[in-house]
């Protein structure tokens, strides 16, 4: 973990998502932002921890998890550069109850809680702006929730890989995802088995839907991989 300036980190897009700060406001959020670099399978912060402040990703992927039964980890949210982190735990005052961890090499920067916690005091559009965002948390848990638990796996496997587009984008190709993700990763995302992601995606790829290698997924068939995501 290497120790970088809030100016170093880009924090300008925080500002960017949030455009009602003052000249002032900002100057305290620098002063009161601290900003890590982390390696690939890093963990961010880990379950069972308390919160410093509001966590913004300024750059790379990264992945909550959470740990079940027999510690058995399930991957509930994949978290995009300019998105927060952990912010319902902060919000809440308890714990975080899950871990986030680097997919690949990512910049973190932390505003120290008092700040926050200021901000939500004296900004109002910042506090309707992180009730919308809370908001928006809760509803994708809630599908994720439905579609972990009633569909087959055929129809987890689509979503986990809509999700993926939706959230990572995919390269100049329009079709390959631009995520490496292994596939215990995907495993854990889409509450299979390895063994039964991998038979999967061989189905898939044997139909066209799309092709595979170690790490990277091309989707070759969008409208009918989003068919079975919906319809499974």
């Amino acid at each position: 973990m290497n120790i970088l300036t809030a100016d170093d980190n880009g924090m300008s897009g925080f500002f960017m998502r949030f455009p009602f700060f003052s000249s002032e406001e900002k100057e305290q959020i620098m002063l009161k932002t601290s900003c890590d670099g982390y390696k690939k399978g890093a963990a961010i912060f880990d379950e069972g921890e308390m919160p410093q402040g509001l966590t913004y990703l300024s750059s790379g992927k990264v992945k909550i998890v959470k740990k079940g039964i027999l510690d058995k980890e399930q991957i509930t949210r994949l978290v995009q550069h300019g998105q927060l982190i952990g912010f319902r735990a902060l919000c809440a005052g308890g714990c975080y109850v899950a871990s986030a961890k680097a997919i690949e090499p990512a910049t973190v920067c932390t505003i120290a809680k008092e700040c926050f916690l200021s901000l939500m005091k004296t900004n109002s559009a910042f506090t309707i702006a992180m009730v919308q965002h809370l908001a928006h948390d809760l509803n994708f848990a809630d599908l994720r929730t439905v579609a972990l638990t009633q569909k087959h796996m055929r129809a987890r496997l689509a979503d986990s890989l809509l999700m993926l587009a939706n959230t990572y984008g995919t390269e100049e190709d329009g079709q390959t995802l631009c995520i490496r993700l292994s596939r215990h990763d995907l495993a854990n995302l889409s509450n299979m088995t390895i063994s039964n992601v991998v038979r999967t995606l061989s189905a898939f790829q044997a139909e066209g839907l799309l092709c595979f290698d170690r790490y990277s997924i091309r989707l070759l068939n969008m409208p009918t991989i989003v068919s079975i995501g919906k319809h499974g």
